[in-house]
Parts: C-alpha cells; structure tokens; sequence
C-alpha cells in the first residue's frame, strides 16, 4: 500500500508541473517516448510505458484529435505505427522544463 500511494503522490506532483502544457505524465512520458524511439506501433509503445494496451490506445486517441500524434502505416498493412507530430514535439520541448523540475523535486524527496 505504501509503494502505491508513493506512486499516487508523485504522478500527481508530474501532473501538476505539467498542467500549464495541458499534459498528463501518461501523454508527455509517450510523446518523450516517440521522439527518442521514432514511430513505435501502439502494442511496443504501451510496453515501454508500462501501461496496458487499452490505455495507450486511449491516450493516443486524444493526442491524435490534438494533433500531437498521427498513425502511420507501417511495413506491413496491418501494422500501425504511431508518429509524433511536429506540434506534439513543440509541446514536449515547452514542457520539458516542467518535467525536469518534477523530476529534480522526486529524485530531492527520495534522497532526503
């Protein structure tokens, strides 16, 4: 319980810096993602996130009506690959001092 209500505490203090972006840690941990790993199909970008598939498809559904993402076929039919949009890495770059400042304030607690 007490591994879960750390876990609670710090995805709220990632969303709080990151709510100005009107970003989520899920959202900006997936557009972070797609710009290091480049166009990822849903299934291995849920897996690298941790997260299952039913919600990856969720976020990548709202940040394709926002344009931050888009679907991309991939080498086979089948596939779909998901893309960061060029106005998806605008908005990780603006949010990323947020980011970096959570982070500094989590690695800050975890040491004290």
């Amino acid at each position: 319980m007490a591994a879960r209500s750390e876990a609670q505490r710090l995805t709220r203090a990632f969303d709080d810096v990151l709510r100005p972006h009107d970003l989520t840690i899920n959202q900006f941990s997936m557009l972070a993602r797609l710009i290091l790993a480049g166009a990822t199909p849903i299934s291995q970008l849920a897996a690298a996130l941790g997260i299952d598939r039913t919600t990856m498809t969720r976020n990548v559904t709202r940040s394709e009506k926002r344009g931050l993402v888009e679907a991309v076929p991939g080498k086979d039919g089948r596939e779909r690959l998901i893309e960061i949009t060029a106005a998806g890495r605008a908005l990780a770059d603006a949010a990323f001092p947020a980011w970096d400042l959570a982070q500094q304030n989590a690695l800050r607690a975890s040491a004290g």
